[in-house]
């Protein structure tokens, strides 16, 4: 940290009653300060704590941190205007004291007046620019100023400005509550800008019509099976145990597989039936997931005969699968489809191509494909020129074939990035030229030809495991199956403990609020434009 400051100019120190003399604080005062802070929030309905401060900086009327704590009190308060004037007492009384400049930042801010900033903060927008003189500042000081300046960058949009000040927090204060809270700005504008970039692709975006409806009869009756032990697959959810697979792997090949096709088409048969009892009772993790089942167990087989149910299954709409896989569509699946076929490329390449196949298939079969890249680098040549014939066939085909989907297509592109695949570039601009990819997904053409020259730094290789690892690694991993994943950060309650006393007696605390995210999901391209889905970039930072 402190090499970091140095070559600005400055160095940085963690002592609470560093500006203790500047700030005339004495020990008497400490004390009464500190168990102040917590009841100007918790005392909220009570306006004594504005009594009892205007007593104090009548006894102290040398400390701006009274003063600070006064506009801390009314803003709380909703009292806007009088935290405004007890500010403009602290810039009057203390010109030199930081947090009453951060105060008025702020306030200049939220009222969209960012042209006032620069004359508070100064034209370089740097702490040393600010005070010349000085040569050591404390880490609250350094961490609030930064912080001011990115909320003041993002709100008139220049981002790259923002980022730059929150690498120099995250070197010198990672576990900070500034450094957390500029993060978390960061991160809600990088989502707010995607997702407007996303509804801005809206209107040029190309769907395919996918089935509206399952064409199946429906029914209310569960299947006849062969082996009784498939009914486990409808009592058993993703926790199921070893032996049970072990059980229903050791049924005789022929007629196990046959079950399993009847598995997978119950969940077309029975789809109306799944709905309505969804609708009236929620998703039960212990009968509904037969389907995964079914297919984890075909895979395990490596049971190509079986490709024909399975197409037939991934052939549906769009709402059907999303009902019935969710994110293990991409996520999940790709490992007992990597098994079907992974030396089945000629039939992947037909299905791939068919008219009315819903977005994130096709994204997952491009997937499937990079993996054989990866697993399999003897049949480079081979996956090559498979991803050729796919993007020629969507060169060739028009809008009317229901063929050309353009989120799809820049899914492809991105996984094309990610293994380097310079040598598709003719195809990619083509596609690119006839207006067929959604560079909200991948990015324009010019930062994909500069991405897809050079070394991808996220791990794209994913690990073959066999059924009864798959099973462990998903119910150990995942959100959802593991204890603590869906539990909010509350970032007040870090706030609190993280504080020194210097930055209890120092914080400013006229924020513009903090937008709220809009929800988005795993597989969906993340809102931040970097082209990578939303799990593989900003889900993980």
């Amino acid at each position: 940290m402190t090499e970091r400051c140095k070559t600005f100019g400055y160095e940085i120190t963690t002592d609470p009653t560093f500006m203790d003399k500047q700030n005339a604080m004495t020990d008497e005062l400490r004390r009464e300060l500190e168990p102040l802070y917590h009841k100007i929030d918790k005392e909220k309905g009570s306006d004594k704590i504005i009594t009892k401060l205007l007593r104090l900086i009548k006894k102290h009327p040398r400390n701006p941190q009274l003063k600070n704590y006064l506009t801390v009190a009314y803003n709380t308060r909703g009292k806007t205007k009088k935290a405004e004037e007890a500010n403009r007492w602290i810039l009057a009384e203390h010109p030199d004291y930081l947090f009453g400049r951060l105060n008025l930042a702020a306030e200049y801010i939220e009222k969209k007046e960012y042209e006032k900033v620069p004359e508070v903060l100064g034209e370089l927008m740097e702490i040393k620019d600010l005070y010349p003189d000085r040569e050591k500042f404390h880490l609250g000081e350094v961490t609030g100023f930064n912080r001011i300046a990115i909320v003041y960058y993002l709100a008139i949009g220049n981002l790259e400005a923002a980022e730059s000040r929150l690498e120099v927090m995250e070197e010198i204060a990672p576990d900070h509550p500034d450094t957390k809270d500029a993060l978390l700005r960061i991160m809600t504008y990088r989502m707010e800008a995607g997702m407007k970039r996303w509804e801005d692709e809206e209107k040029t975006r190309i769907k395919v019509k996918t089935l509206s409806s399952v064409e199946a009869e429906q029914t209310d009756q569960k299947p006849e099976f062969t082996h009784d032990e498939i009914h486990l697959l409808y009592e058993k959810g993703l926790y199921i145990e070893r032996e049970t697979l072990q059980k229903i792997l050791e049924l005789p090949r022929e007629t196990l597989i046959s079950d399993l096709e009847k598995v997978l088409f119950d969940l077309q048969a029975r789809y109306t039936y799944f709905e309505e009892y969804v609708e009236a009772n929620d998703w039960d993790e212990e009968t509904m997931n037969f389907g995964m089942h079914a297919l984890f167990l075909l895979g395990q087989l490596r049971a190509v005969e079986s490709l024909d149910a399975v197409f037939d299954t991934l052939r549906q709409g769009g709402e059907f699968l999303t009902f019935w896989f969710g994110d293990f569509l991409n996520e999940g699946l790709w490992e007992s489809l990597y098994y079907l076929l992974n030396k089945q490329s000629g039939k992947l390449k037909a299905f791939v191509t068919e008219p009315g196949i819903y977005t994130y298939v096709r994204f997952g079969m491009s997937g499937l494909m990079q993996q054989v890249w990866i697993h399999q680098p003897e049949r480079k040549d081979e996956v090559i020129a498979w991803y050729k014939d796919v993007l020629r066939y969507f060169i060739g085909s028009g809008l009317i074939e229901n063929v050309v989907d353009s989120d799809a297509i820049g899914f492809i592109v991105s996984d094309l990035i990610e293994i380097n695949a310079v040598e598709l570039l003719p195809e990619i601009e083509k596609l690119y030229k006839l207006g067929y990819v959604s560079e909200g997904v991948c990015g324009s053409l010019e930062s994909v030809k500069e991405d897809i020259a050079k070394p991808y730094t996220r791990e794209v290789k994913k690990e073959l495991l066999d059924i009864f690892e798959r099973y462990e690694e998903i119910t150990s991993t995942w959100a959802g199956y593991t204890e603590g994943n869906d539990e909010e950060v509350d970032f007040d309650d870090d706030f609190d403990d993280d504080m020194s006393d210097f930055d209890f007696m120092n914080m400013p605390n006229i924020l513009p609020k903090q937008i709220e995210a809009k929800k988005v999901g795993r597989n969906e391209p993340c809102p931040c434009g970097s082209g990578k889905k939303y799990k593989k970039c900003c889900l993980g930072k």
